[in-house]
């Protein structure tokens, strides 16, 4: 597992990107009206701001690429699944807890953030 960013859930978006604005990031993207990708200038995102309700409810945390998350999913059927893999703005997501409840997200980001984003992650491998 690779750590790619860290999530934070926030209930009042505009406001915390000001807020990380004013820390040094800068907002490198808005996937969808709820999120936001901040990072430092011209680099890779390094916080993710979301507005939902739900992960709010499952707190903030590191998000991992594991090569693939589909593959992850089935290869580890014991392991606590709050969310079974779906797909979201920011690519194929999944969560699960560990032993002490933590939330462990997972992603294979959508190739189309490099782009819209304005920046290339080289976090992740697409398999072919």
């Amino acid at each position: 597992m690779k750590l790619l960013f860290e999530f934070r859930p926030v209930e009042h978006l505009e406001a915390s990107v000001d807020y990380y604005r004013g820390l040094g990031l800068d907002p490198l993207g808005w996937p969808d009206d709820d999120t936001a990708l901040l990072g430092p200038s011209g680099g890779d995102p390094t916080i993710v701001l979301i507005r939902d309700p739900a992960e709010a409810a499952l707190g903030c945390g590191g998000v991992y690429d594991v090569g693939d998350v589909d593959t992850f999913f089935a290869d580890h059927p014991e392991l606590d699944w709050l969310i079974a893999p779906v797909s979201g703005s920011l690519g194929r997501y999944a969560v699960f807890a560990d032993r002490t409840g933590t939330c462990i997200r997972l992603l294979d980001p959508d190739p189309h953030l490099g782009s819209a984003a304005g920046f290339t992650s080289t976090l992740y491998a697409i398999a072919g």
